[in-house]
């Protein structure tokens, strides 16, 4: 099971600052008090055009079912979960963060493996439109994200596509995300278009860092 998590800064906080202290400080914290992510990636937004979306940080937590997450809600209503509120607040602008479920599809290349170090990728983000079902939606960012392989196959090493699940939310910043791993770090894509009957693409420019799985304690 894997949910994402759009995480947005402090209006007084640069977004060089804010990545600074989730990595060096918010992370190490959070671990120290959650132990069930199967798998946790924090991908810092670099750069968004044509415009910005609402989040600085799009986070992915994996879970190895229900249980785990019904656990981590339990903890973070309890009194204990105080302490990584109140370093939230420090940096993070909460009243404007969103969260989903999501399910991911490999497109292309090798599976995902644990990764070290900075990462860098492209996320086209893709709102659906609200007169667009759901069902149809979800088969046009498939054809989509094959197409786009389709263009790019030898200018990029992988790409997954991910589609928010569970009932419709209309705060969330995206529906569907292909994400790219390029052969070089500033590689350009060749982009199909996404009508307006679909809905808004955003490229973004993404630095992804990965929790090693020792310090998950799994």
């Amino acid at each position: 099971m894997k949910t994402f998590g759009f995480v947005p800064r402090r209006a007084d906080v640069s977004r060089a600052a804010f990545r600074e202290h989730y990595e060096t400080q918010h992370v190490p914290l959070a671990l120290q008090h959650i132990r069930v992510f199967a798998k946790y990636v924090r991908n810092h937004v670099v750069r968004a055009e044509p415009h910005e979306l609402r989040f600085d940080c799009l986070s992915e937590f994996w879970f190895a079912g229900p249980e785990a997450i019904a656990g981590i809600h339990a903890w973070l209503d309890s009194p204990a979960s105080q302490v990584l509120h109140d370093d939230e607040a420090s940096f993070m602008d909460c009243p404007g963060m969103a969260s989903c479920a999501v399910s991911e599809r490999l497109l292309f290349g090798p599976a995902r493996t644990v990764e070290s170090g900075v990462t860098r990728k492209i996320g086209l983000a893709i709102q659906r439109a609200p007169s667009m079902p759901r069902a149809q939606f979800e088969a046009r960012l498939v054809a989509f994200g094959e197409e786009l392989v389709r263009r790019n196959e030898r200018a990029i090493v992988r790409a997954t596509l991910d589609i928010a699940q569970g009932p419709p939310t209309e705060n969330l910043p995206l529906h569907g995300l292909v994400s790219v791993w390029p052969v070089a770090s500033e590689t350009t894509l060749d982009i199909p278009a996404i009508d307006a009957a679909t809905g808004t693409l955003t490229v973004l420019t993404l630095d992804a860092f990965e929790t090693p799985p020792s310090a998950l304690g799994r």
